[in-house]
């Protein structure tokens, strides 16, 4: 009995052997901003992107000072540590609503962001999010909106697909819980950072089972083999 027990539980070990965890760091970029013919932009290519034209500054309403600065996104990547199924920070996200001229916005920008992976193995992957920009000309305030996606598969290893998907903007309370969110509001002249929020998933792939899975298994059945013409042999 101990022995089938032995068997089983190896059977178990073998088939939760897939369950990883992924290390390792993140960086970003801001890439194809797109928006109306007299769109102003700068730093695409890198990972701080600012839109618009500023505003004239005025001093007592109507004496021109200068300009104000224009809109910007900035991003930071960070060091992750997590499992399979389980939330983690991507990297932050802070977001300045200047005060801009209309006609010079930008609307969208994608963000192109790199995990760099040291375990399980030491390798890099690029997935790309688009970010809606909503400019309105009052000083009501804007928003930055970022746009759902879909998981994405990126590594395969012994019968397993495993995906990453981007999952929004996230705040953590005191216990640990988190409350996800996908639109950023701010007045104009504010600025506000939060944290994008990442999940690694996976499932099945359609290949055969891992060899030491059907090793296990043939052994347990072997064993409870051995065990039934033992005893037809003492009775």
């Amino acid at each position: 009995m101990k022995n089938l027990l032995l068997f089983a539980s190896l059977l178990a070990a073998s088939l939760t052997a897939n369950a990883a965890t992924f290390q390792g760091s993140t960086s970003g970029t801001f890439e194809n901003a797109a928006g109306p013919g007299g769109m102003v932009t700068t730093g695409q290519g890198t990972s701080q992107f600012t839109w618009g034209e500023g505003a004239t500054k005025y001093f007592l309403g109507f004496i021109p000072v200068g300009q104000h600065d224009p809109s910007k996104l900035t991003y930071n990547g960070t060091n992750f540590n997590t499992d399979v199924n389980q939330t983690f920070v991507a990297g932050y996200l802070n977001f300045y609503n200047g005060i801009i001229k209309s006609g010079t916005q930008a609307d969208s920008v994608d963000l192109s962001l790199t995990l760099n992976f040291t375990s399980p193995s030491a390798f890099s992957e690029t997935f790309n999010y688009g970010f809606s920009l909503d400019n309105v000309v009052n000083p009501t305030g804007d928003t930055t909106t970022f746009l759902s996606s879909v998981p994405t598969k990126f590594y395969s290893y012994a019968g397993t697909d495993y995906y990453f998907e981007l999952l929004g903007f996230g705040i953590y309370d005191k216990k640990g819980n988190l409350t996800l969110f996908d639109e950023l509001f701010l007045k104009e002249g504010k600025d506000k950072t939060v944290k994008l929020i990442g999940q690694f998933t996976s499932m099945p792939s359609e290949v055969p089972l891992p060899a030491a899975v059907w090793l296990f298994g043939s052994g347990l059945m072997g064993f409870m083999a051995m065990r039934r013409r033992a005893k037809a042999q003492q009775a």
